[in-house]
């Protein structure tokens, strides 16, 4: 008796079913690998910000004071007041520590960075507008000054951008992380009485010592994260260069290298604060508060060294009083 040698195959119909499973299957375990990958982007970037805090410890134990958010002349662009620089000022006007060099390139040496320290020209007497003028070129790099070299542990693992390397002229890096000046830049706004600045860790001309930490170093904040956003006409992010950046005038370095808590947005007319933003941000909004990549809040460096996650519904109750380093507010993260 002879048997067919064909072979039953599916119908149309149990491949559609067999389709529509693995359809089903790939989106029950996509929402999965993006919680993953999340949650391994937000350990890293909580890892980067710790080894930013171990260095900004090391150069207090070796400068007995914390570095500058970026150091200016005493009486440039504006006669908005501020310190004195820690160094003092050279003859012509300049800080002799050199002007706009920003916080993180001054812990550059405790980052393993120090190939990068060694060629900039801290000099006052070389100084001068714009700052990369007085950047020494890196040989075989296509004429890359210094300000354009990328450093992994200065952006957010979340922030899928390649490096976010701005090629202005010349190349600038970016960073997401943002040092915290207090509640704001300093006395600019007419609301100055009630927010005069130069309140928290790091601020223009700012030589803070642990002991001037009135309000504990666990519960003060010191970094912060804020992506650069796409800043009009061009769309490109523009604000947060980690080598050298001024920011808008009066050119203390908000929204460049540092930011405060409630920073006041020209955009909106009133003082900004810790809130979602977007990387496309065609009102240029996004770049005067505090936000992350990170679902539901951000990671902060404490003065203390250690990392917190805070939500934003801590952005009027908590951060403000955390952003300032003898408020003598009672506040507890334990």
């Amino acid at each position: 008796m002879f048997r067919s040698s064909r072979r039953k195959g599916f119908t149309l119909i149990e491949l559609l079913v067999v389709i529509a499973i693995i359809a089903v299957l790939i989106g029950l375990l996509l929402p999965a690998v993006q919680k993953v990958r999340e949650a391994a982007g937000r350990l890293q970037c909580r890892n980067n910000l710790k080894q930013v805090g171990l260095a900004l410890h090391n150069f207090h134990d070796t400068y007995y004071r914390f570095p500058s958010a970026h150091q200016i002349g005493k009486t440039w662009y504006t006669t908005t007041p501020r310190e004195d620089a820690p160094g003092g000022f050279a003859p012509n006007g300049y800080p002799n520590e050199g002007p706009f060099h920003s916080w993180m390139l001054r812990i550059a040496p405790f980052l393993e960075q120090d190939v990068i320290y060694q060629q900039v020209n801290f000099s006052p007497s070389s100084a001068g507008w714009p700052w990369w003028q007085y950047m020494k070129n890196l040989p075989a790099t296509n004429d890359t000054t210094l300000n354009g070299i990328p450093l992994k542990i200065l952006v957010c693992p979340s922030d899928a951008r390649s490096h976010l390397i701005l090629n202005y002229p010349p190349k600038v890096a970016l960073t997401g992380y943002m040092g915290v000046n207090g509640r704001n830049e300093g006395p600019t706004q007419s609301d100055r009485v009630q927010f005069p600045g130069f309140d928290g860790m790091l601020y223009v001309n700012s030589g803070v010592r642990m002991a001037d930490v009135v309000d504990g170093t666990s519960n003060t904040l010191f970094v912060g994260e804020r992506p650069p956003s796409n800043t009009p006409p061009n769309n490109i992010p523009e604000y947060g260069w980690w080598f050298a950046g001024s920011g808008d005038s009066p050119y203390f370095g908000t929204t460049d290298v540092v930011l405060g808590v409630l920073e006041y947005s020209p955009v909106l007319a009133k003082r900004d604060m810790f809130r979602p933003g977007a990387l496309n941000d065609p009102r240029d909004e996004h770049r005067y508060h505090f936000w992350s990549l990170h679902p539901g809040g951000g990671n902060w460096l404490m003065a203390d060294g250690s990392v917190q996650f805070l939500q934003y519904s801590a952005a009027l109750t908590t951060i403000p009083a955390l952003a300032t380093r003898r408020g003598n507010e009672a506040i507890s993260l334990q």
